[in-house]
């Protein structure tokens, strides 16, 4: 039964933290942000890792999970667009109010603009970790157009008509390569990697769509056609619904929790990968990304953690995922590993000795060349790729 409950994380966590939000406002912002600190943070922290692996036969609950995570993004942004409206939307305040107990004029007066964002950063993680999170896992079932049209309406949230093309069809046959945008080299700093990321992945998606509705004789600008102009179609109706019920200001909070649930996704893409590098001819192996075993993040992004036997096999359902413990592995679960890399030098510092390892226990005699070239460019210090390098070079230069 724990196999089960275990992944109600997700929508008991977003359904408590918007009850709770809206119910008092004010301070009670903050809870959210709150909550998936300790719950997320303390619970990666204290409880053992989750290495299970259970035959699990009930296969409609784990996708009625997923499939929960839709209404949830739709409730969210509605609550924030409802609750900042300058007028009764459709005679909805007595209803809210009597139904869940929320008096959009009570918040209203009682929550500061800077409270008001604060719950809008806690909708950004509710964004990333389910919409996005949960629009990769959908939008990978290419066989079923049911979960890639819900996948896909999940991930326009975040205006991410790009990530369903370009994370299916560019990074897992690129990643750990230059050629991938969504894989930080060792060095990056997340902030310029963020952006990178972030405009790299979408022109190679614009790429990828162009060239495959070429051969049909179609445009890309196409919307009835091109899925890259009908996902950003699709995000536009959800900015216009915001605006439409709260105006501006639920439009700007809407921004923020888009533009965060994006930059999220970025920062997750910048951890699984980083240092790690593969020659473009050589086959994906688990060795090319970054695992863990954290039971609260494990539970809470449905398995995304286990990352290594995701890109070993890309179409497995996240309950299927193995915990492939042999893997390369982070030190902390997927919370903890994106507050360090919010500070650059901690980050460089943890990553370091991994990378070490890495390069000593994972890499194969060519890609310990190619680790040589990217310890000796990024300029960190410690890695011991680097320093051969410099011993090389002495060698070298003394036999000469």
């Amino acid at each position: 039964m724990i196999h089960y409950l275990k992944f109600t994380a997700f929508p008991v966590i977003a359904f408590g933290i918007l009850h709770v939000m809206f119910s008092g406002g004010g301070a009670w912002m903050y809870s959210g942000i709150a909550a998936l600190v300790l719950v997320v943070v303390a619970g990666d922290a204290v409880l053992p890792d989750d290495r299970s692996e259970p035959r699990l036969k009930h296969e409609w609950f784990f996708n009625l999970m997923l499939w929960l995570t839709l209404p949830i993004l739709f409730w969210l942004s509605f609550l924030f667009s409802w609750a900042l409206a300058p007028t009764d939307v459709l005679g909805a305040d007595h209803f809210m109010q009597s139904v869940f107990g929320y008096d959009r004029l009570a918040l209203q007066a009682g929550t500061t603009w800077y409270q008001w964002f604060a719950g809008a950063v806690a909708g950004a993680f509710l964004f990333g970790a389910g919409g996005t999170n949960v629009g990769h896992e959908l939008t990978h079932r290419t066989y079923s157009l049911r979960d890639m049209i819900l996948g896909r309406w999940m991930l326009a949230f975040t205006f991410d008509a790009s990530f369903a093309i370009e994370h299916v069809y560019g990074h897992h046959k690129n990643l750990g390569t230059p050629a991938d945008p969504a894989t930080a080299q060792r060095g990056d700093n997340v902030y310029t990697f963020v952006i990178k990321s972030w405009l790299g992945g979408y022109r190679s998606a614009w790429r990828l769509e162009k060239a495959r509705l070429a051969k049909f004789g179609y445009s890309v600008w196409d919307p009835v056609h091109s899925r890259m102009m009908r996902g950003n179609l699709m995000t536009l109706s959800l900015y216009t619904g915001a605006f439409l019920i709260g105006g501006w200001w639920a439009l700007a909070v809407f921004w923020v929790m888009s533009a965060g649930g994006k930059t999220l996704l970025e920062i997750v893409n910048y951890m699984e990968h980083y240092g790690i590098v593969r020659r473009p001819e050589d086959k994906v192996e688990p060795r090319h990304s970054w695992n863990t075993n954290k039971a609260a993040s494990t539970a809470l992004l449905y398995a995304l953690t286990r990352h290594s036997h995701h890109h070993a096999e890309a179409d497995q359902e996240y309950w299927n995922l193995r915990c492939y413990q042999h893997a390369p592995m982070l030190p902390y679960g997927y919370l903890t590993t994106i507050l360090l890399a919010l500070v650059p030098p901690l980050y460089k510092k943890v990553m370091t000795p991994i990378l070490n390892h890495w390069d000593e226990h994972f890499a194969t005699p060519e890609e310990k060349k190619l680790a040589i070239e990217a310890s000796v460019k990024s300029g960190m210090n410690g890695l011991k790729s680097a320093q051969l390098s410099t011993e090389q070079a002495r060698f070298d230069s003394v036999a000469a």
